[in-house]
C-alpha cells in the first residue's frame, strides 16, 4: 500500500474549536494576572498622654503594650510633681509644724541629748527653725524628690529585671514604666489633701498624711524602724508594685511572664526596705 502524502489530522466541529479558544484565553489570564497580597491589619491607635494615665488605673495592660512601644515619662512626672505641691500646701498650712519638729528631735538620741542641754528660750527657738526648715523641705522634695525617686527605683528594678529575669528592654522604656507605675501614689497624695483640711493640726503626720498603712497607727513613739517597715506596706505601694511587674511584663512578656515578673518586682522592693529598715535599727 503506498504511503498518504498527507499525514492524517483531527477533524474538529465549530463547537469544539470555540471551547478550544476559551480554554487557552483562560489559561493567558490566569498566568498574566498578578496575586493580590493580603491586606495589612490596620495598625492600632496610638494612646495619647491622658489615655495612658486613666489607662494605669482601669486597663494596666493594654496601657503599658502601648507605653513599651513609644515610651514617654513626662506626664506622669509632671503630674507626680504638681499634686505634691499641692498637698505641701496643705500641709504647710494645716499642720502643727513645731509640735511635729519636738516629736522629730526626741526620735535621735542624739539630737535630743544636745537639745535637753540647752535653756528653755533655746529650745523653743531651736523648735521655730526646725520647723521652717521642716516646711521649706516639703516643697524642696517636691521639685526633686519625685524625679529622684523614680530614677532610683527605675535604676534598681531595671538590674533585677535585666539580670534575673533577662527581660531585653533599655533603661528609658525602664524608666516610663517606673513613672507610670507610680501614678497610684499621686492618686493616695490627691485623697490626702481634703483628709487633712478634716484632721485635727496636731495630729497630721506630714510623713504619713494618710492612713494607708500599718505604720499610721503605731503612734508618735514608734520606733524609726518599725516606721519604715510598716509603711512600706502601704495600699497605694503595693499597687505601684504590681504595675510595675505589668509593665516590664509588657516589655517582654517571654521572659517574664506576668507571675515572674510580679516574683522579680516584690523581692526587689522587700530587698531594698529590708536594708533600709536594718540602717534604721542600727543607728536610729
Amino acid at each position: 500500500m503506498p504511503p498518504l502524502k498527507y499525514s492524517p489530522a483531527l477533524v474538529r466541529s465549530s463547537s469544539q474549536k470555540a471551547a478550544l479558544r476559551n480554554s487557552v484565553v483562560e489559561d493567558l489570564e490566569m498566568a498574566t494576572t498578578t496575586a493580590v497580597p493580603p491586606a495589612a491589619p490596620e495598625p492600632q491607635p496610638q494612646m495619647s498622654a491622658i489615655g495612658r494615665i486613666v489607662g494605669v488605673f482601669f486597663s494596666p495592660g493594654a496601657t503599658f503594650k502601648d507605653l513599651v512601644q513609644r515610651p514617654s515619662w513626662m506626664a506622669p512626672m509632671i503630674l507626680l510633681i504638681v499634686i505634691w505641691f499641692g498637698l505641701c500646701a496643705t500641709l504647710v498650712k494645716r499642720a502643727d509644724w513645731v509640735t511635729y519638729t519636738k516629736q522629730q528631735i526626741e526620735k535621735n538620741k542624739f539630737a535630743a541629748s544636745h537639745i535637753e542641754a540647752l535653756p528653755e528660750d533655746q529650745k523653743e527657738a531651736v523648735y521655730q527653725q526646725g520647723a521652717q526648715r521642716s516646711k521649706i523641705s516639703q516643697y524642696v522634695r517636691g521639685a526633686i524628690g519625685w524625679p529622684l525617686l523614680i530614677l532610683f527605683s527605675a535604676a534598681i528594678n531595671f538590674a533585677a529585671f535585666k539580670l534575673i529575669g533577662g527581660v531585653r528592654t533599655n533603661f528609658g522604656t525602664a524608666f516610663a514604666i517606673t513613672a507610670f507605675a507610680h501614678l497610684p501614689m499621686s492618686l493616695r497624695e490627691l485623697l490626702a489633701i481634703p483628709v487633712t483640711f478634716l484632721k485635727d493640726p496636731q495630729s497630721i503626720d506630714p510623713q504619713n498624711f494618710l492612713a494607708s498603712n500599718p505604720a499610721a497607727f503605731l503612734g508618735d513613739s514608734a520606733p524609726a524602724w518599725q516606721l519604715i517597715f510598716f509603711g512600706s506596706l502601704d495600699i497605694f505601694a503595693i499597687w505601684a508594685i504590681i504595675l510595675m511587674a505589668v509593665g516590664f511584663s509588657a516589655a517582654d512578656p517571654k521572659k517574664a511572664p506576668i507571675g515572674k515578673a510580679l516574683g522579680i518586682a516584690f523581692g526587689t522592693t522587700f530587698s531594698v526596705v529590708l536594708f533600709f529598715t536594718m540602717m534604721a535599727w542600727i543607728f536610729l
